[in-house]
């Protein structure tokens, strides 16, 4: 049975292809388009997923997409009945989504040039259990005995932000549900766009930025959102403008633009907001290490909620708030919950997995959803052919490689940057060793030398590292697998001079467990470079330049021709500066 599952209308658009539960592809729309979190409809998504199933959108069994808009829809009437005028234009976009989504058949049939009762029928999921389904039927835990814990927290979606959810075999019960006005994650964007920092994304420099700060606000903070004893969070209204307003999501071209949704309360509480081409002040910098830990207080506190009503040791965690690699990095340690899963793409993107399995789990009685997913690499790949034709027209000098492991690690240990393309990409944000740029972890200096000639970011934002995985506990004591890069973990004292490019102001480094297994390729370079040099990681930050990860040959070239890396390899074809 294939199952084709969208997530349209929203940032971060994508699509997916489960056949018989197994993830045959999956891709966010910009990686094609080379608009960064780009929104829209995800027609170029669908057909790379079609292409790589090798089946016609007419024979596809169901279509999912990872939303409802009429879910919820009573509450959001109660909002303007309860004197908030304002926001019944939320009402109306409301409306016009709703006739989006009835459109969405319509869409394919003219994208593929067929007949709309010839596109397959089309189910609606709602938002928040796409994100957590995307998670618990790829952790494995449907084929155990037991109840499984589910959390998804993010900004909103169908007018809720935060979903409590257990799970036995291929059942979900939901238990609770913050909705609009209340989320955790619309608390973080704020701080974010307060910070200066307003592109669609931009959390993650705050979390970055927070390692350089003293979290002497989180008092104040407190009075924005309140953790009771007996119930889960709420917002104080007055800090922002959507309770009034509601949140415009806009996109031109499928660029997404959240407007800013911090109120003149907050104006008056912590200043003047920083204009985004201003210095970083200490204020900023304590900004984000108060709300950073605010958010790690209120996950910690909802999670104490669920486990409450699910005293379960298995987790499955979704949402754009699982995207926060800190806050995963107390979960770990203080939520109570030993077996944790996060799948490779926490953030809307997975919800076109999940909504997809979703439907797989109900229409297909006898489907086992045993498996633990630890592959991330569901997007394209390109054959020895295409790659030499790309190189051929760029009029870079290349060569084939007969040993890509020993010859790459050899220019990574003499200080080489290396732009690093290998197999199919990543379905998620991070970069995992298909399409990554690479580097020697050992001296500070080389941190700087790739932010400063390659990623052209700031200088707060650190770096991750890919370690094998039977290295992983010598450098990463009582640390879990972490196949997709999703938590920043304290580093052995006595490593941390090792290491020094991979290892944050606060002493964390984002990891990635790198399994022969999973990456075979990936594994036995950094296997090449640990025999080199005695130190089993390297230095790993996705390929692209403030644009999206790389897709095809072209768009390597591109960013090799653009930025200063020294190597570019293309599966075994080298190029050298």
């Amino acid at each position: 049975m294939d199952i084709l599952g969208i997530n349209a209308y929203h940032a971060d658009a994508s699509a997916a292809l489960i056949r018989d539960g197994r993830v045959i592809a999956a891709v966010e729309e910009e990686r094609f388009n080379r608009i960064k979190h780009s929104a829209g409809f995800p027609a170029d998504a669908i057909r790379y997923c079609l292409r790589q199933g090798g089946v016609d959108i007419r024979k596809i069994d169901t279509i999912a997409i990872a939303s409802k808009p009429i879910e919820h829809v009573r509450e959001e009437i109660l909002q303007i009945l309860s004197g908030r005028p304002a926001y019944s234009r939320q009402i109306k976009k409301r409306l016009e989504a709703v006739a989006k989504f009835r459109d969405v058949r319509r869409i394919l049939a003219s994208e593929f040039g067929h007949r709309i009762e010839d596109i397959p029928p089309l189910r609606e999921i709602p938002h928040h259990l796409a994100h957590v389904s995307s998670a618990y039927y790829q952790s494995g835990f449907a084929g155990l005995d037991g109840d499984s814990a589910l959390l998804s927290v993010d900004g909103f979606g169908d007018f809720c932000s935060t979903l409590l959810a257990s799970a036995s075999g291929k059942e979900i019960e939901v238990l609770d549900e913050v909705l609009f006005p209340h989320s955790i994650g619309i608390l973080y964007t704020m701080v974010t766009q307060f910070c200066g920092f307003n592109k669609y994304g931009d959390e993650g420099k705050v979390m970055g930025l927070a390692a350089y700060g003293e979290p002497i606000y989180v008092e104040r903070l407190r009075q924005i959102i309140d953790l009771p004893l007996d119930g889960l969070f709420s917002l104080d209204p007055n800090y922002f403008t959507h309770p009034v307003y509601g949140i415009d999501m806009i996109w031109e071209g499928s660029v997404p633009l959240v407007e800013d949704i911090f109120s003149e309360q907050m104006i008056k509480t912590f200043g003047p907001p920083r204009h985004r081409y201003s210095e970083v002040s200490v204020r900023e910098r304590d900004l984000a290490a108060s709300v950073q830990l605010i958010t790690e207080e209120a996950v910690l506190h909802v999670l104490q909620r669920l486990k409450d009503q699910v005293p379960s040791k298995r987790l499955c965690y979704a949402g754009g708030v699982a995207l926060n690699c800190l806050a995963n990095g107390r979960v770990l340690k203080q939520s109570g919950f030993e077996d944790i899963y996060l799948a490779s793409a926490p953030s809307d993107a997975g919800t076109a997995i999940g909504c997809a399995l979703v439907v797989a789990a109900e229409e297909q009685p006898d489907l086992k959803l045993d498996q633990r997913v630890e592959v991330s690499r569901f997007g394209p790949s390109f054959t020895t052919e295409e790659i030499e034709a790309a190189l051929a027209g760029s009029g870079l000098h290349y060569y084939r490689s007969k040993d890509v492991p020993d010859e790459v690690a050899s220019l990574l240990a003499d200080g080489n940057i290396v732009g690093w393309f290998n197999g199919r990409m990543e379905f998620g944000p991070r970069a995992l060793g298909g399409r990554s740029i690479l580097a020697d972890p050992r001296t500070v200096e080389m941190r700087n030398t790739v932010n400063s000639r390659v990623k052209f970011r700031e200088e707060f934002r650190p770096f991750a590292g890919s370690i094998l995985e039977e290295h992983q506990q010598e450098y990463f004591p009582d640390s879990p697998t972490s196949p997709f890069m999703l938590y920043a973990l304290k580093i052995a004292e006595e490593q941390k001079e090792k290491v020094p490019a991979i290892v944050h102001h606060d002493g964390t480094c984002r990891i990635q467990t790198v399994k022969k297994s999973v990456s075979p390729d990936f594994y036995n370079l950094i296997s090449a470079f640990h025999e080199k040099t005695g130190i089993p990681l390297v230095l790993n930050t996705s390929f692209n330049e403030n644009e999206p990860i790389v897709c095809n040959p072209e768009d390597a070239i591109s960013v090799f021709n653009h930025t200063h890396m020294d190597v570019l390899v293309l599966d075994d074809f080298v190029v050298k500066r």
